[in-house]
């Protein structure tokens, strides 16, 4: 009898669970049913089919929001599973939002940033730490490490890494053989980061190392992670060993960046001459009068490769791959880098300030492929958004990639036009913003921009890029946003 109980019991539990569910999943659809988006296609599973048509490839989320709003407009409102995804298009709403510390970012967004797969990544770093508070002295002692003073005095390691990223490219230059550019960029990003960071020795360019392969294995399982609500419990033999490898790999970021830690601690406390990289700065700074502990440090670590390297490299790609398909502009590059730079081996700070034309072809491809292409912020109390309510405790998104491709703001937005950020006949306050903007903008952000000149100028000094007819000109999806078709090219040498 007392089975029977427990077991109606459990059955009533189970009952009044589903209701309760069932009731909250209403009440959302009714808390938001005002706001302009797609009919949801489920009751439970809400608009479901974006989230399968991302993960089977066929578009990708910033795509898909965009076309969303030229058809909705300003406020768009999705539902994945019963959670509202509400979308923004306003440069009055990203300047509330953005330029303040009032509003965290939302935890749904940076969970896979924090852990993978249950195993600690980037923890509570810059990026991924969503209290303020604590993200706050982090940057204050971070900041003076990218301050552009310190970044002048690493053209030393940008100039060696950018040459024998040509170097290696020159021993491909046959002119028929396919070239990914992609991995070209993925290859001297993580080499500068590794060098001007961190002084590690290994040869990120031509090696295939074990850390670089787990680099990349890592960010491909945070973005299956973060794109998979169930991934974790999948008990498949093949999901099992590869939610293993995973996490090993993240076990050797974080292991070589506490070796690195350590071994430069010890060095300070003996006195002994440090090498002039990020990581010294910090040493002497946070770790030493900030009394920053080992693991938050490790998570600045693999942070910085995070940050540094992927978006960095999505930067060139799409910047060679807009270059490739515009070929007057290609002559503009090449003629400014011509007369600045010319036969000199060695790119100095000032060279690269005079590179105007290249830092408004850098612009522009951030514009039409921002690599980060959205951010958002939990709002604390209802506000209105253009005309509508959006209710206390939502998060707000702001797609990078819809905003600058926008009409309102942008003449003929879709046109790869440089030479726009010099007429000023676009409106793009708080509506272009690659780095992010206000107190939470990108810390590297200047980093990326001085590496990428001296690489982009370096290669376009010696080697002609021509891209292979006939692959992807779109864009994919991995977490940030790259080419499509890896931005594969022939590659020759320019005449002298």
């Amino acid at each position: 009898m007392i089975f029977y109980y427990g077991l109606l019991l459990a059955a009533t539990f189970v009952v009044v669970a589903v209701l309760a569910f069932v009731v909250y999943v209403s009440y959302q659809h009714h808390k938001y049913g005002h706001l302009p988006g797609p009919k949801r296609q489920s009751f439970l599973f809400g608009n479901s089919e974006i989230i399968e048509a991302v993960q089977a490839r066929q578009t990708t989320l910033p795509e898909t929001m965009f076309d969303l709003h030229k058809k909705y407009g300003p406020v768009v409102c999705t539902f994945f599973l019963h959670e509202p995804f509400i979308c923004v298009i306003d440069p009055k709403t990203a300047k509330e939002l953005l330029m303040s510390t009032e509003y965290i970012k939302p935890w749904l967004s940076y969970r896979a940033f924090y852990k993978v797969f249950g195993q600690r990544f980037m923890g509570k770093g810059l990026v991924s730490e969503i209290d303020n508070s604590v993200w706050e002295r982090h940057r204050k002692v971070l900041n003076p490490a990218f301050h552009r003073k310190y970044l002048m005095e690493l053209m030393s390691v940008f100039n060696d890494s950018a040459d024998r990223l040509t170097d290696y490219l020159t021993s491909k230059a046959d002119g028929k053989t396919e070239v990914s550019l992609m991995d070209a960029f993925e290859r001297v990003t993580l080499d500068v980061i590794a060098k001007a960071a961190f002084n590690m020795e290994d040869d990120m360019i031509v090696e295939d190392t074990a850390f670089k392969e787990a680099i990349g294995l890592s960010f491909e399982g945070m973005a299956n992670d973060l794109q998979s609500l169930f991934g974790n419990l999948d008990p498949r033999p093949k999901t099992i060993r590869y939610r293993k490898n995973v996490r090993k790999a993240i076990q050797l970021l974080r292991n070589t960046g506490e070796d690195i830690i350590r071994k430069r601690l010890a060095d300070q406390k003996e006195g002994k001459e440090l090498p002039k990289d990020i990581l010294s700065f910090i040493v002497k700074t946070a770790m030493v009068e900030e009394n920053f502990n080992l693991v938050e440090m490790v998570d600045e670590f693999v942070t910085f490769f995070g940050a540094g390297q992927e978006t960095t490299s999505n930067l060139l790609s799409f910047t060679m791959l807009c270059l490739g398909q515009n070929p007057e502009a290609l002559a503009r590059v090449l003629s400014e880098v011509d007369t600045v730079i010319g036969r000199k081996e060695h790119i100095d700070y000032e060279d690269i300030i005079k590179l105007e034309y290249l830092s408004l072809v850098l612009k522009e491809s951030l514009r039409l492929y921002p690599p980060v292409f959205g951010t958002g912020r939990v709002i604390t109390k209802s506000m209105d958004v253009v005309g509508y309510n959006i209710p206390a405790g939502s998060t707000i998104f702001f797609c990078n990639y819809a905003m600058n491709r926008s009409e309102e703001y942008f003449n003929n937005p879709l046109t790869f036009d440089p030479e726009r950020f010099r007429r000023d006949e676009d409106k793009p306050l708080y509506v272009y913003f690659p780095f992010s903007i206000g107190p939470r903008s990108c810390i590297g952000q200047q980093f990326a921009l001085i590496e990428s000149r001296v690489v982009l100028a370096k290669l376009l000094q010696k080697l002609n890029f021509r891209l292979v007819p006939g692959q992807n000109l779109g864009v994919r999806e991995r977490l940030t946003l790259k080419p499509a078709g890896d931005c594969l090219n022939y590659i020759t040498l320019r005449a002298k």
